[in-house]
């Protein structure tokens, strides 16, 4: 599969040739990237589409954005278009056509589709032009760019929507969404890459052994198809001064990592800590000299009704939380800061 087939993937560590010599793709990183490929230096739709990203190059500096044109000419070539033109967008050579390849602009003739890429900040493709036309393409992806940049300015959408619901819906989790959850949890930071948790996925006759160690507050969980516990022991961790046992931290970044692809998948996946730890050890497996830290309920969303009326109240409830003034500080712990 190629780059332009999907959207938001990360871009592969690519290299392209400019005037000074190897220019690669992540030395972008920082800031959003128009990645534009254009068929020949010097022929007329080539030239108006340089010409018309130019005109708009200071509003896309303005969004912290660079525009860079790539075609199969040699430096040399593109050198004396960009004199020729006065062009001021920054162009990189593919002759062996690889990135051309890489991002699908390559025609089965070997010669290039135009085409266009928007990369944001961290180096994932978040927009494509597979088959440009020249008129207005630079103000297009100008406005696109825009859009992208108001958005990204806001807190993450998945962060926002994630909620600890509780109605679960009588529908099996596929065992492929499940991974998906494992893969992102296994993502997370931890002190020197020692990556302390345990997940153990509990389905089937596991799964209704560990619901007998659920207390009664967790009555909904026993609808879960599924369930993953997050165990791990100070021993898989840095041990650090002030009682500083990081494993703690990592695993609960691995289970916010779940969470939020979790939030991607359109999952419930609600942490609880009420249950009995030995009952739940003993019905998973998990070694006594482990901390059983929580139990992730898994599960897609069902109808509030099958809920106590203080759990459907808050089921629909606005999502409540302190003041940032409370919990955030500037410089100085307990000094406020103001939020506007």
């Amino acid at each position: 599969m190629t780059m332009g087939a999907r959207l938001f993937q990360p871009v592969p560590e690519l290299a392209l040739q400019g005037r000074d010599g190897e220019v690669r793709l992540s030395s972008f990183r920082g800031r959003y990237l128009v990645l534009y490929f254009f068929p020949k230096a010097g022929t007329p739709g080539c030239t108006r589409e340089a010409q018309d990203f130019t005109s708009l190059l200071p509003e896309f500096s303005r969004l912290d954005a660079q525009v860079v044109g790539v075609s199969r000419d040699g430096p040399e070539a593109q050198a004396r278009f960009v004199d020729k033109y006065g062009l001021k967008v920054t162009m990189l050579s593919d002759p062996q056509g690889e990135v051309h390849r890489a991002f699908g602009a390559l025609k089965e003739g070997g010669g290039a589709q135009r085409s266009t890429f928007l990369i944001d900040r961290v180096g994932v493709l978040r927009y494509r032009w597979p088959k440009v036309r020249v008129e207005g393409h630079a103000q297009e992806v100008l406005t696109m760019l825009r859009a992208l940049y108001e958005a990204d300015q806001q807190v993450n959408p998945l962060i926002q929507a994630r909620r600890a619901r509780r109605a679960l819906a009588n529908r099996p989790v596929p065992e492929s969404a499940i991974l998906a959850l494992l893969e992102a949890a296994h993502l997370a930071p931890s002190c020197f890459n020692n990556q302390p948790w345990r997940l153990v996925v509990a389905t089937g006759e596991a799964l209704e052994e560990l619901k007998e160690a659920l207390t009664g507050g967790n009555y909904w969980a026993r609808r879960a198809p599924a369930m993953v516990a997050v165990a791990s022991q100070r021993d898989l961790d840095c041990k650090l001064s002030d009682g500083r046992d990081y494993f703690l931290f990592g695993c609960g970044m691995a289970v916010g990592f779940l969470m939020l692809q979790a939030t991607q998948l359109g999952l419930i996946a609600h942490p609880i800590a009420g249950y009995d730890p030995a009952k739940a050890k003993e019905a998973l497996g998990i070694p006594d000299d482990y901390v059983l830290i929580t139990l992730v309920v898994l599960g897609w969303p069902g109808d509030p009704a099958v809920l106590s009326d203080k759990h459907r109240e808050l089921e629909s409830s606005p999502r409540d939380r302190k003041p940032l003034s409370e919990v955030a500080f500037w410089n100085r712990f307990g000094q406020g800061m103001e939020v506007e």
